[in-house]
């Protein structure tokens, strides 16, 4: 299984210059051999993009990209980063990173990968979730 963060999606939909060819190729590359999917999070962050919730559902099936619903489990074990995180940096603006622990605590707790052009965040609070980064396919 594989948690295709936001990033990825968003360099395919407006065919980013820089990471269309890598985001690209990756999804494709894993939809070979693992089931791919995306969390109500990033469906947060990218649905504005689509007329609808059928548009947003096509578009993912064309990418061969599936939806899943968080639980209770990956909540839970988004809370403990969420605290570190905060503790650390002390002010509010550290509310606005919910998403990225949701995404994380959600690979966490069904053992997903997580396709990210940007792995800092996840290798600093959720070590243990395997990632595919460049990096990581150079």
């Amino acid at each position: 299984m594989i948690l295709v963060d936001s990033n990825v999606v968003i360099d395919i939909l407006q065919r980013d210059p820089k990471w269309f060819d890598w985001s690209k190729a990756q999804i494709g590359r894993a939809a070979l051999g693992a089931y791919l999917f995306v969390n109500p999070v990033v469906i947060g962050e990218i649905g504005w993009q689509f007329e609808s919730v059928d548009h947003f559902r096509h578009v993912m099936a064309s990418l061969l990209v599936g939806m899943e619903p968080l639980d209770a489990k990956a909540g839970f074990l988004a809370a403990g980063p969420f605290r570190r995180y905060h503790e650390r940096r002390g002010d509010a603006a550290s509310e606005a990173r919910i998403s990225d622990f949701l995404i994380g605590g959600h690979a966490q707790s069904v053992g997903a990968t997580i396709l990210t052009r940007d792995p800092r965040f996840y290798r600093t609070y959720f070590p243990e979730v395997p990632l595919i980064t460049p990096e990581s396919t150079s």
